[in-house]
């Protein structure tokens, strides 16, 4: 089985779960003996993409992160999109009528128009993975074009594998994709990569977590409302925020007006090489979204052997029985659970151990094989 697929971004190139998925994805699937090509945007560095034994061919040119800076959604982000998607079709075509590809499979908007393409220049089955929408990045006032797009991959694709039942809920209402053709496929961790937080915790503050891009979508604001509430009733405890975003100000902002910056650390862009030590050093882990497909952070967390606090509108509270979940909006619930967690340690530690055990069954071979599974449900 031979499988051409596109997506926007592929480490070391990153910005998210987007890329940790895809390179895993690739790499599950390529020990399952199936041939992958990776198409993908060629950057202004000269740094290869970790490939080890998939083929990744760089098409087109984008300038690596376009899409997470403040002008997200300017004309130079679309032009180079809508300039990706035509060269990645040209090249698709190219190369597709000798390489036997069985199927198409692209991620994301940003993908879109080069798989349908694909799709029906080389007569190829197309699966469209969605990990987001935009929806779940603008809320209430998505962006039409983009939103468009959306739409267009989900009716011309011929199965729609998305990360949650969450997820899935969102397709069929605001899309209207059947139900017949949606597939769920959660993410998954390798808890090898990550340390366990019950031998290097250490000092006498605890650690609450907060790790994400600082955006209405993430709650960091709620996360800080729910610090003051914790900290009334529990004085040596830090709470961490790592990632950046255009709220950064406005939370450094709001930590000061609380009156609870001395006990509020913002640390910026955390690279993967300090990710795991942060993960393992914290008491709790708080992921809050107001929309979260999945959020492949609280899979890490768990691994980590840190007990999570995840909202009910995240996909990864459909992933364990263990977790404690709560509203977006209940800044006291939040602070409830966050308390009870730092007070009690049989509590933690009981649920710090069971996440880990769930997390464990969370494998990226377990992924592809139902990625494969999809596969053979289309292929010619």
């Amino acid at each position: 089985m031979k499988v051409a697929m596109v997506g926007w971004e592929y480490p070391p190139f990153k910005t998210g779960g987007l890329a940790v998925h895809c390179y895993e994805l690739t790499h599950a699937l390529a020990r399952r003996g199936v041939e992958v090509d990776f198409y993908m945007p060629r950057t202004e560095s000269n740094v290869a993409p970790k490939g080890d034994g998939v083929k990744i061919i760089p098409v087109g040119y984008a300038r690596y992160g376009a899409y997470v800076t403040k002008n997200a959604y300017g004309l130079d982000f679309f032009a180079s999109v809508h300039a990706f998607n035509n060269a990645c079709a040209e090249e698709l075509a190219k190369r597709g009528r000798g390489n036997d590809y069985c199927v198409v499979h692209h991620h994301d908007w940003m993908t879109a128009f080069a798989a349908m393409k694909g799709k029906y220049s080389l007569g190829l089955p197309m699966v469209s993975t969605f990990h987001s929408t935009e929806y779940d990045r603008s809320g209430m006032f998505p962006n039409g074009y983009i939103r468009d797009i959306e739409q267009k991959a989900m009716v011309n694709a011929d199965r729609v594998i998305t990360v949650s039942n969450y997820m899935k809920g969102q397709l069929k209402e605001k899309f209207g994709v059947d139900e017949g053709k949606i597939r769920v496929i959660y993410n998954a961790v390798r808890t090898d990569e990550f340390k366990q937080s019950w031998d290097v915790k250490h000092g006498k503050e605890k650690i609450v977590l907060f790790l994400g891009r600082l955006a209405e979508q993430k709650a960091p604001a709620q996360f800080l409302y729910a610090a003051k509430r914790v900290l009334e009733k529990e004085r040596h405890v830090r709470f961490v925020v790592a990632g950046t975003g255009d709220m950064m100000g406005y939370l450094i902002s709001l930590s000061v007006s609380l009156g609870i910056s001395p006990h509020v650390t913002f640390i910026g862009y955390l690279p993967d090489e300090q990710k795991e030590s942060v993960y393992a050093k914290s008491d709790v882990y708080v992921m809050g979204s107001v929309s979260e497909p999945f959020g492949i952070t609280a899979l890490e967390a768990m691994a980590s052997g840190t007990p999570v606090i995840v909202s009910k509108t995240s996909g990864a509270s459909e992933v364990s029985p263990h977790r404690l979940v709560v509203d977006f909006w209940d800044v006291n619930g939040l602070a409830e659970r966050i308390v009870a967690l730092l007070r009690y340690k049989v509590l933690r530690d009981t649920l710090a151990h069971n996440e880990y055990e769930d997390a464990k069954g969370m494998t990226w071979d377990k992924v592809a094989d139902q990625t494969i599974g999809v596969y053979n449900e289309i292929r010619k």
